[in-house]
């Protein structure tokens, strides 16, 4: 399918399509459910980037209305301008098509189809939204209506006139609340502002008349005037467009404390404060991105449930679940991870980095050198673990990293079993 041409004052919107016996034999194929040649009328219209939320009456419904130019049609519906500047039917709706058509093998039958409303929708105008010709359980086909000259996003955001650093340095950002009505594409948040636990839908929209691409989803949290990014910690290699009047959804399940992981997009151990989910999909710019606000209250960096420390003098040796496992069916050797107090440092963590699922060897010694009562003379933290989780906090071509957590510069080392 695909459109032949727009509305204009002397004619209707005209769709062409075709449909092919793809097989080396013979078939009959039902056209009931196989729009355009089948379902001639669409569902209610929902707003885009939404499953649900049907608006308007049944009378506002879109019709695919067969033209002289269709190889199974002889009599073609009559379509008019109405009183409303719309084209519609001039009548009701009938069985314009046959129910089946038999095919040869790579046979092709050709129709073309005015876009048009339905004649008693007279007065209730084109709503905005997407109307789908849908068969059950089976991807339905959509046409997505909006103001091509005002696409605009809505509703107003509660961050409108925020000042945010800078992000993602030259590309730049497209911000839901920066939006306007002259804005073609924009990520829509669920809600703004909310508890933990709470699930977010983050839904990037194109209204641009061309498609846009590549796409990924990241999450950051703004702290004490910079970004940090969360995850996820890789991004996909491949290059996905969305094309005009279509959307992407990544869906955000956020809480304060251990979350049950499900997906990539399951980030626990989340303090409050503001966060930004961010596309690789933009019109103006490579990204666009939305923020959130939770209301929670600070993170702790707290120990695994496996970890259990011992201290001598000014260190504190650790042993994880992983080094007493270890070695195991996966091929796993043990590995000792050392934290030692520095003088300066690369890199600057935040609590929400450190207590992610990824980064356990992080957490399973910064938990041991900051507690109240040890953060001024524990100097050493050994943590005993395996292969993977010292990789995971040096990378697999470094031995050594030095970070600041909470005002205070750490070197990480890698040693052996016996080190």
């Amino acid at each position: 399918m695909r459109f032949a041409s727009t509305a204009t004052a002397d004619g209707p919107a005209t769709v062409t399509a075709t449909l092919t016996d793809g097989n080396p034999f013979e078939n009959t194929f039902e056209l009931e459910w196989t729009p355009p040649f089948g379902r001639r009328t669409s569902d209610l219209p929902h707003p885009m980037g939404d499953r649900f939320g049907d608006t308007g009456s049944y009378r506002v419904r879109l019709a695919f209305a067969p033209t002289a130019n269709h190889d199974l049609v002889d009599d073609p519906p009559a379509v008019e301008r109405a009183a409303d500047g719309y084209w519609r039917l001039a009548g009701g709706v009938d069985h314009w098509l046959p129910e089946r058509v038999r095919l040869g093998p790579g046979e092709t039958v050709h129709g073309e189809y005015a876009l048009v409303g339905r004649a008693d929708g007279v007065g209730r105008g084109r709503p905005q939204g997407v109307y789908e010709f849908a068969r059950p359980d089976e991807r339905p086909l959509r046409v997505t209506v909006w103001e091509t000259d005002a696409p605009g996003s809505e509703p107003a955001s509660r961050f409108e006139g925020v000042s945010l650093p800078s992000l993602s340095g030259e590309n730049g950002i497209a911000w839901y609340h920066e939006a306007d009505t002259s804005t073609p594409t924009f990520v829509r948040p669920s809600v703004e502002r909310t508890d933990l636990p709470a699930r977010i839908e983050f839904t990037f929209l194109n209204r641009a008349r061309e498609p846009t691409s590549c796409g990924h989803w990241s999450l950051y949290k703004l702290h004490d005037g910079d970004w940090y990014r969360l995850g996820p910690y890789v991004r996909a290699g491949d290059c996905r467009v969305v094309g005009p009047g279509g959307w992407k959804t990544w869906t955000l399940r956020a809480a304060n404390g251990e979350l049950a992981p499900s997906g990539a997009a399951d980030y626990g151990h989340l303090g409050g404060g503001r966060y930004a989910a961010v596309a690789g999909y933009g019109h103006a710019t490579a990204e666009s991105a939305a923020l959130v606000e939770f209301d929670a209250g600070p993170v702790a960096v707290v120990p695994t449930e496996d970890a259990t420390g011992e201290r001598e003098d000014d260190m504190v040796t650790v042993t994880s679940g992983r080094w007493r496992a270890a070695p195991d069916e996966e091929g796993r050797a043990r590995r000792r991870l050392v934290l030692e107090r520095v003088d300066r440092a690369d890199r600057t963590l935040i609590a929400e980095q450190v207590m992610r699922r990824r980064f356990r060897g992080l957490r399973n010694t910064l938990a041991f050198a900051v507690t109240a009562d040890a953060i001024a003379d524990v100097d050493r933290v050994v943590l005993r673990a395996d292969d993977a989780v010292v990789d995971r906090v040096l990378g697999y071509d470094a031995d050594r990293r030095r970070v600041r957590f909470d005002g205070r510069a750490y070197a990480l080392r890698r040693a052996s079993a016996d080190d």
